[in-house]
């Protein structure tokens, strides 16, 4: 892949930036529905750090992606492992302890790196940013057809979030897991690129935190048939320094047996 340009870059990542909804409009239920055809979408994981030179080149491409698909192509952006550490010239601290957790389980060794709906492309799970185009045209380029539906409603109330999930099966499905994530754009702190550091680089998409663990909760524990559903509600605190306008929403629903995601979807708060 030719190497992007840092002014390419930061031209991808801010024309990238979610629109903004403010309250009460925005506590609408959203990936699918009455009103809205239930499409596949795709979860790129990517991992990355601040001391990772090559990691914007990474992050270019996931926002190509993301330009390419739409709400199609959802990102959440883990800091982890050796790149992710801080220093005097890197001094924001990104990780968390899930994001670190999912780093040891994916056994990442080198960065930039992804998973995409945590199915292997090519025989490897793990796969650099110069793989991720091919691994999410064989899901969004071949129309495969949804096997789940999955409704985002949220209410947000001095500093706490509650969120409520509904999952559908639009074909039999087997059980599942369901998490929900939160991240955060336009985060304005160093990054190491291949010229030297850029000040005040735009991390994206960054994973502040889970609202129920790193591996979510047991959904369809029987499995479902065609038109099943089951509703979730999980809770948690919102830190005071996170920027409310620029919060995210993410839910993914993965199979307990493979390890497979099979819908994902993504709301502003």
């Amino acid at each position: 892949m030719k190497r992007i340009s840092a002014i390419t870059l930061m031209f991808a990542m801010l024309v990238s930036a979610c629109d903004i909804m403010d309250e009460p409009y925005m506590n609408k239920p959203t990936g699918g529905g009455e009103t809205e055809e239930t499409v596949q979408k795709v979860l790129l994981e990517e991992f990355t750090g601040h001391q990772c030179q090559n990691c914007p080149e990474g992050a270019a491409t996931a926002e190509q992606l993301k330009q390419a698909y739409g709400n199609k192509f959802i990102i959440i952006a883990y800091h982890a492992g050796h790149f992710a550490r801080t220093n005097t010239d890197f001094p924001e601290d990104y990780r968390t302890a899930v994001g670190n957790e999912l780093n040891s389980n994916f056994n990442v060794e080198s960065y930039p790196a992804g998973v995409v709906n945590r199915t292997e492309y090519d025989g490897k799970l793990v796969i650099t940013n110069t793989v991720w185009p091919s691994a999410a045209s064989a899901i969004l380029d071949n129309n495969i057809e949804p096997h789940l539906q999955l409704g985002i409603n949220h209410t947000y109330n001095s500093g706490n979030l509650s969120v409520t999930i509904n999952a559908k099966a639009l074909n039999d499905i087997e059980p599942l897991s369901i998490c929900v994530f939160i991240t955060e754009d336009g985060l304005i702190s160093p990054q190491q690129t291949p010229s030297g550091t850029v000040e005040n680089y735009v991390h994206n998409h960054v994973f502040r935190i889970s609202l129920n663990g790193t591996w979510g909760t047991q959904t369809f524990a029987e499995g479902a048939a065609v038109g099943q559903e089951e509703n979730i509600t999980v809770e948690a605190a919102i830190d005071s320094d996170w920027n409310l306008n620029n919060l995210n929403i993410v839910c993914f629903a993965y199979s307990s047996e493979s390890g497979k995601i099979i819908q994902v979807e993504e709301k502003s708060l």
